[in-house]
């Protein structure tokens, strides 16, 4: 059997939680002697040249590709497409998608909502799809900031559209989908109808993400996240340690997430917390797993979640987590066991930090607690095997082929 080869359709992977899913995707199938290449729509607003934009639709131009080199070699290419005013079309395969859709064995789709996976749907083929979260959770702060032409312009055209592209990759027969959390999975069967064929947690890797009980400094609490994305509600957090800092409590703040690591001190200012927190630019992961190490909890504050990833590389490190109800947390964030569930306020989220950080016993026993969770839930092998299985349910002729 010649080497099967893989395309995965996905957002720009550079950052953030699902590019870190499709590093490890693209691992894996490398494990199996199956190389990748890595294809996304690149956005208007980084790369214009690429797309045909509405008064550029009579120039003759096409849309176009341009090509990138990720992590270990592994080939990418960012691709353009008409009319990227209406978003729908992001997701429409022009002709350098059906070029590279012909030229792969696997299709796969790693991804935010389940968009990604549209591109594969008029060629009729099989594809797995490891989805984050539904379609509307995850845009619709975005379009609440929209200027009210381009919200016109969505309601009537892109929401629809978008809509009935996403049921139709969750009820495709020939596309296997699996979530990154329960809760991702009970809501794409309500919005699909029928049930994903699994949940594939993203394991921490143990060789960087491990407990250093040295490291840990009392009171240095953390967040890893885009703070510029509103579902991340970070101006909680914020009020949340400005009432810690009133109660007298020595709390000290470190986020992590975003390139520019001064666009939060007009915030920090205007509560007076500026001595108090640390905001680090965008960090490796060997970078952010030295810096997990050092904190006494994780705090997440969102309103919405598909799981977030680095509380789990978090817990991986014995670090404790408090959250707001928000969805993905709701999987791991065991009240009392590995951390704590709190109401959307400052003055709740305050007292669930001051009662584990004023508290080694309880920061202790909740540290355990997020170690056996991952021990239990997010072993790497464990993760392998799922994937594999998964993936040779796609493509049995795949399975067969490494079983024998």
């Amino acid at each position: 059997m010649p080497t099967p080869r893989a395309l995965i359709s996905t957002i720009q992977p550079f950052s953030g939680g699902v590019p870190a899913k499709t590093r490890w995707v693209v691992a894996e199938l490398a494990a199996l002697g199956i190389p990748s290449l890595v294809a996304w729509y690149e956005p208007w607003s980084c790369t214009p040249r690429l797309s045909v934009p509405l008064h550029r639709l009579l120039s003759g131009a096409r849309p176009g590709a341009v090509d990138h080199t990720l992590w270990s070699g592994v080939p990418g290419q960012g691709i353009g497409c008409w009319l990227p005013e209406l978003e729908f079309t992001h997701y429409l395969p022009n002709r350098h998608w059906r070029h590279l859709v012909a030229a792969a064995d696997l299709h796969l789709a790693v991804t935010g909502n389940p968009l990604c996976a549209q591109r594969f749907l008029p060629f009729r083929i099989p594809f797995l799809a490891w989805i984050g979260t539904p379609w509307h959770d995850d845009r619709v702060d975005r379009v609440r900031r929209f200027p009210w032409p381009r919200r016109l312009l969505d309601g009537a055209v892109n929401a629809p559209v978008l809509r009935a592209m996403e049921r139709r990759v969750l009820r495709a027969p020939q596309g296997r989908i699996l979530t990154i959390s329960a809760h991702t999975a009970r809501a794409l069967e309500a919005l699909g109808g029928r049930a994903p064929a699994g949940v594939l947690l993203l394991p921490p890797d143990p060789a960087l993400f491990r407990p250093e009980p040295a490291a840990r400094v009392p009171w240095r609490i953390g967040f890893a996240g885009r703070w510029s994305d509103p579902r991340k509600r970070l101006p909680l957090l914020l009020d949340a340690v400005a009432l810690l800092r009133r109660q007298g409590h020595p709390v000290r703040l470190e986020l992590t997430g975003e390139a520019d690591a001064d666009v939060l001190q007009p915030q920090l200012q205007a509560r007076g917390i500026a001595d108090r927190v640390h905001c680090h630019p965008h960090l490796g992961r060997e970078q952010l797993a030295a810096v997990l190490r050092r904190w006494d909890l994780f705090v997440i504050p969102s309103h919405q979640e598909g799981l977030c990833i680095a509380a789990v590389e978090a817990m991986a490190c014995g670090v404790p987590v408090v959250s707001t109800r928000c969805g993905g947390p709701e999987d791991f964030v065991l009240p009392g066991r590995s951390g704590e569930l709190v109401p959307a306020e400052a003055a709740a989220m305050a007292a669930a930090i001051a009662a584990i950080c004023g508290d080694p016993g309880c920061r202790g026993r909740l540290s355990a607690g997020a170690l056996a969770w991952v021990a239990a839930h997010a072993d790497p092998a464990a993760a392998r095997r799922r994937f594999r299985a998964h993936l040779g349910a796609v493509y049995p002729q795949l399975a067969m082929a490494h079983a024998s």
